[in-house]
């Protein structure tokens, strides 16, 4: 009985989704977008002055035109040295034309710039997630699952961080524990106060977790998981998962203790009204006064 209840919800979840994707297929829904932040950094390492990430996050499975030609032709304009996939890369299923979108996508981002991915809740709970692992495995996109790696550039290095955040998305209260968060954060970036600090960026799906991410020595967090809201009511958010009704964190640039967090409102998955979008980012170091850039 248990199996069978389980099932019910699901289909219901599926149909009740994907009613309201359909307004996806609208011609604003369909209408890609880019949103362009210019951010300057303390201690961001001169070699990377310029330095340009394009964020993509939340395809659910949708597909941009052939073979993903239009998404494709988005990222090119950008002219991005990084690529940044942070989760929910596939919807409830992962086969046919949903797995071949969420292929090609890998396929053609990694032959833009050198790329990088974590996985979504969507992923991680996914009855799929061994075809998911070996597809990225096939594909140049390196995974990061609760690891970390250093970018260098002409002398200069950063280090780039992906955090795996959980199993439970759902619209009650979540119920990820915070301290297996912290705990994975503190194995990721140990603190040693002698060590010179190293300008970190992180790759985190739920944005709503920021109050644990500021916690470390993080310059600057990629997140998705609340497609803007999923309906615009003014400048606010109606509901996103793990922050419920009116949420704070959609959409755009949040600043915490120091930490500071881009919130991409992504491609795919239910949205009413909130078009899909990519994210570039442009890292520039903060001129400090009497001094020229």
């Amino acid at each position: 009985m248990e199996g069978r209840e389980r099932f019910r919800h699901n289909w219901l979840r599926r149909t009740l989704t994907r009613l309201v994707c359909l307004w996806n297929y609208t011609p604003k829904g369909s209408r890609l977008q880019s949103d362009f932040y210019w951010r300057d950094f303390e201690n961001l390492p001169k070699a990377f002055e310029g330095f340009r990430i394009v964020q993509i996050t939340d395809l659910h499975g949708r597909c941009f035109g052939k073979r993903q030609e239009v998404l494709v032709k988005k990222v090119k304009k950008q002219r991005p040295d990084l690529i940044l996939i942070t989760g929910d890369m596939m919807d409830e299923l992962y086969e046919g034309g949903e797995r071949n979108a969420v292929r090609w996508m890998y396929k053609e981002m990694a032959g833009i710039a050198p790329c990088f991915a974590i996985l979504g809740n969507h992923e991680t709970r996914s009855e799929y997630l061994p075809e998911i692992l070996a597809d990225l495995a096939c594909s140049r996109v390196q995974l990061l699952r609760n690891e970390s790696v250093l970018l260098l550039r002409q002398g200069g290095q950063i280090r780039l961080s992906g955090l795996e955040t959980g199993l439970e998305s759902a619209l009650r209260k979540d119920e990820e524990d915070p301290d297996h968060i912290g705990e994975i954060l503190a194995k990721m970036y140990p603190r040693h106060p002698e060590e010179q600090h190293i300008f970190t960026v992180l790759m985190a799906h739920k944005p709503e977790k920021i109050h644990l991410y500021s916690r470390y020595d993080i310059d600057l967090v990629f997140s998705g998981h609340a497609h803007g809201g999923l309906m615009k009511i003014g400048p606010f958010g109606l509901l996103a998962p793990g922050q419920g009704i009116f949420p704070k964190y959609i959409q755009g640039t949040y600043d915490e203790d120091g930490t500071y967090m881009i919130v991409g409102r992504g491609l795919g998955g239910p949205r009413i009204g909130i078009p899909p979008e990519i994210v570039t980012v442009e890292l520039h170091r903060k001129q400090r006064p009497g001094k020229e850039r």
